[in-house]
């Protein structure tokens, strides 16, 4: 929800202007990406009755739903500097809170599994229930909009938006609880002794770097940090593509459109899974990726206005190929795990948090990229209609724009050393521990 109506409910309802908007989420994404590392050391060397992961999850689920709610409910009558400074200090806290729950959430996984099929497995079902939930963001404001009687116009806009989040912050809370108490015995039973060398708080920078020297992980991140890129415009730019460029209404847009989208990410995952144990993680995660690419920028600017099977064949193949994340996320739980077995000692929070914080900087610079660009190609704030060359410029952007990161996403992952990764036997049993 957040990164599919967010920048366009400061623009279109709240009256943001898009340059302000932009800079703001990328500014607060900014500054909460240096915390997702720390939180990984944190995670690596907290020790509690409720094991290492707990603890912040829950701190963080209490936060997000304060933060988000507020984030949908701005008050009226503010100037765009007063509206400028309400969107940033919310999305900091929102991103904080995030931080708090992604970052142990994604170790927990790798520190659950025990070979390197199940960790594809971990992950193929944290994409499946996640994939649930950004089915739900999609759809919460149109369905608060059924459910209260108050329809789709320009009028109701902003409360459906906002009746769609409190419904998200339930959600949140609700499944957090699940998830905490799901896993609170597997987490006790993860929990290693104490040692000297863990509990040293004053040594919480050592081997902080290692990981960018990391020759298995470096491409890796640096395709994932494309990848986000990709991704965060996407998001972004979704809804005024489809709205100005194609002339969609929103119930084609969430009802078919993204709901397809996100059913076919479902059931791709058991078929990466299977193709992953068959032939590897490296080459079917880069034909995933590379097909994504290639459809992206070849397809969108070809649509013409007002057609929605063009835009539904394409939402299922694109789901199908973004199903291949899965195997890059397995592949830093099976380096953090190496890496584990070859340090003797747990940094399965370090490497996620370097990857959440690869994933904020670089949304953060593509929200506020996109947000100058918008306002670049002449896309006006508060204005339901857009000029026909605003339009085309929407495809082109949409289109090869996006699709270029991707491609380059994937020419940056084949330099990752394949043969090393399959000669070393990542599922030998767990890491040692200090």
């Amino acid at each position: 929800m957040l990164q599919l109506y967010l920048l366009e409910f400061y623009i279109s309802a709240v009256g943001l202007s898009p340059m302000l908007a932009g800079v703001a989420l990328g500014l607060a994404v900014l500054w909460d990406a240096v915390s997702d590392p720390l939180m990984g050391i944190l995670t690596d060397r907290t020790r509690s009755r409720f094991g290492r992961f707990a603890p912040w999850m829950f701190i963080g689920a209490l936060l997000f739903g304060l933060s988000f709610y507020a984030l949908f409910h701005p008050p009226e009558g503010l100037g765009q500097g007063f509206l400028f400074g309400y969107l940033l200090l919310c999305y900091l806290l929102v991103n904080t809170a995030t931080t708090l729950m992604g970052v142990p959430h994604m170790a927990l996984a790798a520190a659950l599994a025990k070979d390197r099929d199940e960790r594809t497995t971990y992950y193929g079902w944290r994409l499946i229930f996640g994939t649930f939930g950004l089915f739900a963001g999609i759809l919460a404001p149109l369905a608060y909009a059924w459910a209260s009687g108050n329809g789709n116009d320009a009028s109701m806009y902003a409360a459906n938006r906002g009746g769609g989040a409190l419904w998200m912050v339930i959600a949140v809370l609700f499944f957090m609880a699940i998830t905490l108490l799901s896993s609170y015995r597997s987490q006790r039973d993860l929990e290693p002794e104490a040692s000297p060398q863990l509990q040293q708080l004053g040594k919480w920078h050592e081997g902080m770097f290692d990981l960018l020297r990391n020759r298995l992980f470096l491409p890796v991140f640096c395709a994932f940090l494309l990848v986000a890129a990709g991704r965060a415009m996407n998001a972004t730019l979704a809804l005024p593509f489809y709205k100005v460029r194609l002339e969609l209404p929103e119930e084609q847009i969430q009802g078919v459109i993204l709901s397809v989208f996100t059913l076919f990410i479902v059931l791709s995952v058991p078929l990466w899974t299977f193709i992953s144990k068959r032939f590897g993680k490296k080459w079917p995660a880069f034909i995933g990726l590379f097909s994504l690419g290639l459809m992206t920028a070849i397809a969108y600017p070809l649509f013409p206005p007002g057609q929605l099977l063009g835009p539904t064949i394409v939402a299922v193949l694109g789901g199908l190929a973004v199903g291949a994340i899965i195997l890059f996320e397995s592949i830093v739980a099976d380096i953090a795990r190496l890496d584990s077995q070859q340090q003797g000692r747990n940094r399965e929070g370090l490497y996620f948090g370097y990857w959440r914080m690869g994933q904020k900087v670089m949304r953060s610079i593509s929200l506020g990229f996109t947000g100058l660009l918008l306002a670049w190609i002449g896309y006006e704030e508060g204005v339901a209609e857009q000029s026909a060359e605003v339009a085309q410029r929407l495809a082109w952007v949409f289109g090869p724009g996006v699709g270029s990161l991707f491609l380059l996403a994937a020419l940056v992952f084949l330099w990752m050393p394949g043969r090393t990764m399959r000669r070393t036997s990542l599922g030998a049993g767990a890491p040692p521990r200090p």
